[in-house]
């Protein structure tokens, strides 16, 4: 049994061969975000997908599966799928979910969303926190002795996951900087509004959106998702500023 279990299967060691990438090229504009897709190659052969990134750079795709995992493919291993078995499946997965949770005995309440607002203004990582590291997030360093203190305060964005507790920074004078743990981050707001933010609660999960307002005085935002135009109201914990390329 793995020591930790990957929040994206399929993020690490990816390597990205000129021919792979010279056919993910023209595959890439076939697809947008949102869109329906099925899995043509690996252990997922098969299966149907909804598209939550694309990156043209690393000619790969973050897709969810019908049971809600997340698992990052090339994009040459997809092709047009069926948005009605998608959603068949999806509903097949949630009732065997209830299924299982009535035949066992009750669990303790569980709260979405990355950290336990209780303990922390923002997503800063403790022992109760979930991953939340993705790439392409600006985040800012809240630990005075990280490397004698230097980055304290500063803003860094996430460029490589090097497994879901940690990862690779880039710094605003363009230095990179490696083994930087969850536990010394917290998520960073954007200031205007328009700008796109990555949501992070389990409900949301690494999905994209755009902010719409921001309130300082309850910790909280609200944006619209890019796929679905949903209306979303979160704190300052599930929601982090997105740095990549996005179609909107």
């Amino acid at each position: 049994k793995q020591w930790y279990q990957r929040r994206v299967r399929g993020t690490l060691g990816v390597t990205v061969h000129e021919e792979e990438a010279a056919e993910a090229e023209k595959l890439f504009h076939d697809f947008k975000l949102g869109e329906y897709v099925e899995i043509m190659g690996g252990q997922d052969k098969g299966k149907h997908a909804k598209i939550l990134s694309l990156s043209l750079e690393t000619s790969r795709c973050i897709v969810r599966l019908p049971s809600e995992e997340m698992i990052d493919l090339a994009i040459i291993n997809i092709k047009k799928g069926s948005r009605e078995e998608y959603l068949r499946l999806r509903d097949q997965a949630n009732e065997s979910v209830s299924e299982d949770v009535f035949a066992n005995k009750p669990c303790k309440k569980v709260v979405s969303g990355v950290a336990d607002p209780a303990k922390s203004k923002h997503s800063n990582g403790n022992s109760n926190q979930k991953a939340w590291l993705h790439q392409d997030l600006k985040v800012r360093v809240v630990c005075e002795n990280f490397l004698g203190g230097k980055y304290y305060c500063k803003k860094l964005d996430i460029v490589d996951i090097i497994d879901p507790w940690t990862c690779v920074c880039r710094s605003e004078k363009g230095k990179l900087i490696e083994n930087v743990p969850q536990s010394i981050l917290e998520t960073v707001i954007p200031k205007s509004k328009g700008s796109l933010v990555m949501l992070l609660s389990k409900s949301n999960q690494f999905e994209l959106a755009e902010l719409e307002e921001k309130d300082s005085k309850s910790s909280s935002v609200i944006c619209v998702t890019l796929i679905e135009k949903d209306v979303v109201r979160a704190s300052y914990d599930e929601v982090c500023q997105f740095v990549g390329d996005a179609i909107r």
